[in-house]
């Protein structure tokens, strides 16, 4: 009787397995951060495409005028490929290959990595036009000097 039910109860669990557990590894859930003094009036793409210029660094400026200062994560970082997937719309060799081209077109380099996310909050919040992407449970620490822009899942 217990061999039947070992067995059934294995054979459920292998049934139901794959199900529950696609459920439960849901898309992690991301938000570029701004200086809380950025008082930017963008939303969905129009927030998304400046972002993109902004960090690429084919615009300088926010179109309210201040100078754009971005802050990028540890490179191969999950936060870091996902803001360069959804919000860039890279890939990581095409990441690379603009980085290239813009340093030899430009004489311009990646915005400088930054790993904490208390050291990101600190730099966002000292430059007015400073932003950077962050994971949703690192924005639960958020000091009051940064605030959401944009957010995105991967």
């Amino acid at each position: 009787m217990f061999k039947t039910m070992k067995y059934s109860l294995a054979a459920f669990m292998m049934m139901i397995g794959p199900a529950f557990w696609a459920n439960v590894a849901q898309a992690a859930d991301y938000a570029v951060i701004i200086h809380s003094d950025n008082k930017i009036d963008l939303a969905g793409n129009a927030a998304r495409e400046i972002i993109k210029q902004l960090y690429l660094k084919e615009l300088t400026q926010w179109p309210n005028g201040l100078a754009a200062e971005p802050f990028g994560r540890e490179s191969g970082s999950a936060v870091q490929l996902a803001f360069e997937k959804q919000v860039l719309g890279l890939s990581g060799s095409e990441s690379s290959n603009h980085w290239a081209r813009m340093k030899q077109t430009k004489g311009e380099t990646p915005p400088r990595e930054v790993g904490p996310d208390r050291v990101l909050f600190r730099l966002v919040g000292k430059f007015p036009g400073g932003f950077a992407v962050v994971t949703a449970e690192e924005m639960a620490n958020a000091p009051s000097s940064v605030m959401v822009l944009y957010n995105f899942s991967d």
